[in-house]
């Protein structure tokens, strides 16, 4: 069911996440490794947004798919601990909790490993509850199950004609492609889409920040910010386009720091940020994300970001 009081609803995928930092890959015998720590997190980009922006404050609903396993409980009993909705959570009883192992190299950049649980064929989301919220966040836009173009429209048009504000966090396909030729019809509904420098580059087959804005732009969607790394981020819409800087750390684990982003950004946006005070959130988050194990290990509520913004 859909509770009055949501603000934010979050779709698309939560998993488990088996962490794997500093492998050593010249300690390896022929049937043996050794890596600085192997955890077990729960993640997914869904996951992650929900539960920081409950942190933040605000009242969040997951709508995902998640098997009937040991998996499927750990990320149900953490979402359930950090205030999230899971009425809109469905649950398999053939198909799996998706389990990513997740490669974290020294420098905080990482590699994962999926397999065809990613694509959650069960899971369709349900387009009647997105009722009564402000922001409908398409979490893992062109990952299952936002890689249909009926699903994702159906989402769009639904949530457009409630009055909610429409954000896209955009993946890089596991399993199939889609361009944005095939979701063309649902792009002008996207008030705020947030491709990485890699993904912005693959989806519009442009070189420069500010091509690939206009390429998201001229398929009507209204504002691109295009998360750049260690570089910060390039914001861009029919009125204004700039940049803004990362912050001068070091980085531990870049596991979820877009989704911590994005979730910084919402937040924002919803307290009455102008665009670049919600950028400038954002990164606030994003920074904080970045320097834990996990996903969701750095952010812990608003006072701590906003004390982190102000002391730099």
């Amino acid at each position: 069911m859909c509770i009055e009081n949501v603000e934010i609803i979050c779709i698309g995928q939560a998993l488990l996440d088996c962490i794997i930092k500093g492998q050593n890959i010249n300690s390896h015998h022929s049937t043996a490794g050794i890596a600085d720590s192997i955890t077990l997190s729960p993640g997914g980009d869904a996951f992650n947004e929900s539960v920081i922006l409950s942190r933040l404050g605000h009242h969040v609903q997951i709508m995902c798919g998640l098997g009937c396993d040991s998996a499927g409980d750990i990320v149900t009993n953490t979402l359930k601990e950090n205030a999230v909705n899971t009425d809109a959570v469905i649950y398999s009883n053939t198909d799996q909790t998706p389990v990513a192992a997740l490669l974290v190299n020294t420098d905080g950049s990482r590699r994962s490993i999926n397999s065809p649980a990613y694509l959650v064929k069960f899971f369709k989301p349900d387009v009647s509850l997105l009722k009564r919220t402000q922001v409908v966040s398409l979490a893992s836009l062109f990952r299952a199950p936002l890689n249909r173009p009926d699903t994702i429209l159906s989402i769009c048009q639904t949530a457009k004609s409630t009055g909610a504000l429409v954000a896209a966090d955009t993946k890089l396909a596991h399993y199939g492609e889609l361009s944005l030729e095939d979701i063309k019809e649902s792009l002008p509904y996207i008030d705020y889409i947030f491709p990485n420098e890699t993904e912005a580059e693959f989806y519009t087959q442009k070189s420069t920040y500010s091509e690939m804005a206009d390429v998201f732009l001229n398929y009507g969607v209204k504002n691109v910010i295009i998360k750049t790394g260690a570089k910060g981020c390039f914001v861009k819409n029919g009125q204004e386009c700039f940049s803004v800087p990362a912050y001068n750390l070091t980085a531990i684990d870049a596991t979820g720091a877009g989704d911590n982003f994005v979730a910084g950004f919402i937040s924002s946006i919803l307290q009455g940020a102008g665009l670049r005070d919600a950028v400038e959130f954002a990164m606030g988050c994003s920074a904080l994300c970045v320097q834990s194990i996990g996903a969701v290990s750095g952010v812990q509520n608003r006072a701590q970001v906003e004390e982190f913004i102000s002391k730099q």
